[in-house]
């Protein structure tokens, strides 16, 4: 393999050691007379003169190992003007380069050689301290100062820890093992479509195109809500024109506010930030619609749904997910999480709620009233229209602070707390016997002697104390019932953080990598920069060319691509982290060969790209040409 011969060449070379024993790096510098005039390396070391204190020497040859050491022009530069901010690093003789090359263990992975740097070695060399300065010629002479990984750059497998939540078919295809979980990332993709979907026009011809900031409004519901008892409510979607966030917009149809002092409430509920409630951002007044309609802003969570859809199916016609269209592909998409799967997750209208993933809603629910509590505040919307669920069981209080704008109450706070108490009784007791009318008076105690035939005393003492005559009753009631099951909480939610931080160092590298990617393209081969046609053919931009062909245009002996990933994840670890290590650079016509470190490339490439920057003209001034780049103007 080409990579690995360049490094055994390295590994191997005390057998030529007695050829090369009186060859310095410098007594090569004069190779400089010996190159072919055309060539571009010829052109570069030629741009600053020729300097008087070049030694004679023998040429160059392109298999030599001992080849000069590079200095970049604008070092070489300062150099000859005095200038004091550069140090280079002295001659490396080839005992020296031996030396380093026996700190590199040949290991065999799937039939490629990888060379790792000895631990051994390494560990005896004292660490030098950072002085801050990435890249600089004093860290060169220490690789340990750089290299603080042991040598091995792309992703290694999953800690044994999380071994448990290895995709399925991990074992028959390892490649899989490398990303994030199939299962992951449609569900992320699915969410991130529905933020950016739009309203099919011919459904909702009447819709508004906008509320006062608030853009591509899109229903979330089959049609308009009207409760037994109070106003008509329709949920929508929308994009804010302030900060480009998607939120909620839940509208209070025919309702006009008396005056200002009536929005006091939402200004309360906007301190409300509780992990298990949706949170209210805004509320105001709007005639977009034809009426006078009330608008309370929410955090929107995508593909939510309630859990009436979840565990009662979709039954009723309201409700249910309406069609969307997809912004950039035209595919419809539903607005809720269960895609038409009447019950979610294989409950079903008509049977109760496991006890388990009873006692994780009891948690949750519990969580979310002691936090308004604490504040003074009432939910008055714990019913099973109201409470949303996201993903399998993580449950968030939504429409929090509308009654007490549009329905007022003023009996006191532990009353209306009190009250919270007794409806998340009822919505308890309509998910454990399946039935949404279990807690009517005539049905009650039905339902309780079903409850303690199916589930444990625990769970029938905590719906009979939350639907006690106590007027005084509170969510700490319910903690001795609760007891030690908050434990197998706790494990559940450590379990899925570890399952997720697993997911997420399967991708760790991609967005640090992507950026270098984008510096080193913006760079290389760029048709012309200042009215300079060879601007990215000269000076450091010519090394940073060849080190693109060394990492993507590697060839074997017999001239075939050799596409390796984990050459190419390695190199650009090595490249980001400026480690010192060199590598031996050849031009396409095999005249030119440079050994380089990863941390001058870095350099030269931030160098690069900061020119660039500096006469970039911003994007809202000018548009770009297609394969020109940006002309200056």
């Amino acid at each position: 393999f080409q990579y690995s011969k360049y490094i055994r060449r390295a590994v191997l070379l005390h057998a030529a050691t007695a050829r090369y024993k009186t060859t310095t790096l410098m007594q090569h510098d004069s190779g400089y007379d010996q190159l072919n005039p055309g060539s571009r390396l010829h052109k570069y070391l030629g741009a600053a003169g020729s300097s008087p204190g070049r030694p004679g020497g023998s040429s160059m040859s392109p298999m030599s190992v001992n080849v000069p050491s590079f200095v970049p022009q604008f070092a070489r530069m300062q150099m000859e003007n005095g200038g004091g901010g550069i140090s280079v690093p002295p001659p490396q003789t080839t005992s020296q380069f031996q030396a380093s090359a026996e700190e590199f263990v040949p290991q065999d992975h799937g039939g490629t050689i990888y060379y790792y740097q000895n631990q051994t070695n390494r560990s005896a060399q004292p660490a030098q301290p950072y002085d801050g300065v990435l890249g600089s010629p004093d860290h060169q002479q220490e690789a340990s100062v750089l290299v603080n990984t042991g040598g091995a750059y792309a992703f290694q497998l999953p800690a044994h820890h999380t071994g448990k939540f290895r995709p399925k078919l991990a074992a028959t295809n390892p490649a899989i093992a490398q990303f994030v979980s199939p299962d992951l990332k449609m569900e992320l993709m699915s969410r991130q479509l529905a933020m950016k979907a739009k309203p099919e026009a011919s459904l909702y011809p009447d819709l508004p195109q906008a509320i006062e900031h608030m853009r591509d409004v899109v229903p979330l519901e089959a049609g308009s809500v009207k409760p037994p008892a109070g106003y008509q409510q329709s949920v929508y979607k929308a994009t804010s024109a302030r900060d480009g966030v998607h939120y909620v917009l839940r509208r209070v149809h025919a309702f006009r506010p008396i005056n200002a002092k009536a929005f006091g409430p939402a200004d309360a509920w906007k301190k409300v930030a509780a992990c298990h409630v949706v949170q209210l951002r805004e509320c105001f007044a709007t005639r977009a619609f034809g009426d006078n309609s009330l608008i309370f802003v929410y955090d929107y969570h995508p593909l939510a749904e309630s859990l009436k859809e979840r565990h009662f199916g979709r039954g009723g016609g309201t409700g249910g997910g309406v069609t969307m269209v997809d912004s950039m592909t035209g595919a419809k998409i539903l607005s809720s999480y269960s895609s038409g799967s009447a019950g979610g997750g294989g409950h079903g209208a008509g049977s109760g709620v496991p006890e388990l993933l009873l006692w994780q809603y009891v948690i949750q629910l519990t969580a979310a009233l002691r936090s308004i509590h604490a504040l003074g505040l009432s939910a008055r919307s714990i019913d099973i229209s109201k409470v949303i669920i996201m993903g399998k069981c993580k449950l968030l209080l939504a429409a929090c602070g509308v009654q007490d704008l549009v329905s007022p109450d003023h009996q006191q706070a532990q009353q209306l707390q009190s009250e919270d108490c007794v409806a998340l009784g009822r919505l308890i007791l309509a998910l454990a016997t399946g039935n949404q009318h279990a807690a009517r008076r005539d049905l009650v105690n039905a339902s309780l002697s079903l409850v303690s035939t199916h589930y444990s005393q625990d769970m029938k003492n905590l719906i009979s104390i939350m639907l006690g005559a106590n007027p005084r009753k509170t969510v700490a009631d319910v903690m001795p019932m609760i007891g030690a099951r908050f434990y197998h909480h706790i494990e559940a939610l450590q379990s899925r953080v570890d399952l997720l931080e697993n997911e997420t160092a399967r991708e760790l590298e991609n967005g640090r990598l992507f950026r270098l990617l984008c510096k080193l393209n913006t760079i290389v081969e760029r048709p012309e920069y200042q009215m300079d046609s060879s601007w990215s053919e000269t000076g450091d931009r010519f090394l940073i060319k060849l080190f693109r062909d060394y990492v993507f245009h590697q060839v074997t002996d017999q001239g075939k691509p050799w596409m390796d990933m984990a050459h190419i994840v390695s190199v650009m670890n090595k490249l980001d982290a400026g480690v010192s290590e060199k590598i031996e650079l050849v031009s396409r016509d095999q005249d030119n060969v440079i050994i380089c470190s990863y941390a001058d490339l870095r350099r030269y490439i931030d160098v690069a790209f900061a020119e660039l920057q500096r006469t970039t003209i911003p994007t809202h001034q000018q548009g770009g040409r297609a394969g020109g780049g940006n002309r200056n103007h």
